[in-house]
């Protein structure tokens, strides 16, 4: 008993002595509730796969009352907010801009299928680039369009054959066809966000730690006090480890090729010259942690703070397009939300500058700013 009181006592008195270091470190106890809250905000609210007002492009062929009617009945679940398409061109349009993600065909024989009672053929062009909606939207339309067809059919059947039969026959299907990734891979979905999922982690969590090692020994300050510039520390300090992230970038692509049958549709070149800006932004990043960092530990839970957010609201795992709009703007401030969007476009749809300029242009005003932040930061250590 006696001992068994003194190891109690032991262990009473570390236990406090970790409870009073835990409780001067303000950062960590910031992080340790911060992060479960945020994961929990997200998971619950924020990422969810329940339609709400997705846009949906909309092709009337008929131009007839039971087509707008069926029209009127899809914009009134909310589930969708309709984009009206004049052709199939106006549908690449919407794709490529990605001002939608489903485009529903309504047939010019519509209203005379409706009253003879045969099947009714909707026409439904899905976006292969974000598998998620694309599995979801043709389940959601057809249910719809049945429940109007049900619902007309048993208007315009006379009362008493109405009561022998209050469910009039009939059937709604739909006719799909799939653009850029036709078989809904997920494996063609995942790759490109992997491409800058992985060296993101990679660019941040390295450069980080580095530099925190290195100022830890002694090291850093000396190299403050030469004639180099910060912005040159900077550049030397980034630079070696975007040669590296830029060889992981690569052996992504060669996997993806040689093992996965992965095959960018457009030009691998333009990937690979936007892809040093990303991999400088993911390492600039990594400076200004650093510069806040006071010890590897810190360094690594700051880092993790802002992974968490990007990972989740960046389009990489969870579709961007069905989260509640202050997540979408809070996503679109992301750096990884801009270099995925390049990398599917180029992968998915064999998109080139025309369309990619908007998103390669986020990525400069990206560098630029994370690029200066670094700079102030390391020169205010000097």
């Amino acid at each position: 008993m006696r001992r068994l009181g003194e190891k109690t006592g032991r262990l009473l008195t570390l236990l406090w002595r970790e409870s009073l270091e835990l409780r001067r470190d303000r950062f960590t106890l910031v992080v340790l509730f911060l992060i479960p809250v945020f994961q929990l905000i997200l998971f619950s609210y924020a990422i969810t796969t329940n339609f709400d007002h997705l846009p949906l492009g909309v092709l009337d062929r008929a131009h007839t009352r039971e087509s707008r009617d069926l029209i009127r009945a899809i914009d009134a679940t909310g589930y969708f907010v309709i984009l009206p398409v004049q052709d199939l061109d106006g549908v690449h349009e919407l794709f490529s801009q990605e001002r939608c993600r489903a485009t529903l065909v309504i047939p010019a024989n519509l209203s005379e299928t409706i009253a003879t009672g045969k099947e009714v053929r909707l026409g439904l062009l899905l976006d292969g680039s974000d598998t998620t909606l694309s599995t979801s939207t043709e389940g959601f339309l057809t249910a719809i369009a049945g429940a109007f067809y049900t619902r007309t059919r048993l208007e315009r059947t006379p009362l008493t054959e109405r009561n022998l039969r209050p469910q009039p026959v009939g059937v709604v299907t739909t006719t799909r066809r799939v653009l850029f990734n036709r078989t809904l891979s997920g494996t063609t979905f995942m790759i490109p966000g992997l491409l800058g999922l992985l060296p993101m982690f990679v660019t941040v969590l390295n450069t980080t730690l580095a530099v925190v090692r290195e100022r830890d020994a002694g090291t850093f300050e000396q190299l403050l006090v030469t004639p180099v510039t910060p912005t040159e520390v900077v550049l030397g300090k980034i630079l070696p480890f975007a040669v590296v992230a830029m060889l992981v970038v690569l052996l992504i692509i060669a996997i993806g090729w040689l093992i996965f049958g992965v095959i960018p549709a457009g030009s691998l070149t333009l990937l690979l010259a936007v892809t040093p800006m990303f991999l400088l932004i993911g390492l600039s990043i990594g400076l200004l942690i650093s510069s806040i960092a006071t010890s590897s530990a810190d360094a690594v839970q700051r880092a993790i703070l802002i992974m968490v957010p990007q990972l989740m609201l960046s389009d990489a795992i969870f579709s961007l397009s069905l989260m509640a709009w202050p997540f979408r703007v809070i996503g679109e401030m992301v750096p990884l939300t801009h270099y995925i969007r390049i990398a599917r476009g180029i992968y998915l749809k064999g998109q080139g500058i025309a369309e990619l300029w908007p998103e390669i242009g986020f990525l400069v005003g990206f560098l630029l700013f994370f690029l200066v932040q670094a700079a102030r930061a390391i020169k205010k250590q000097v």
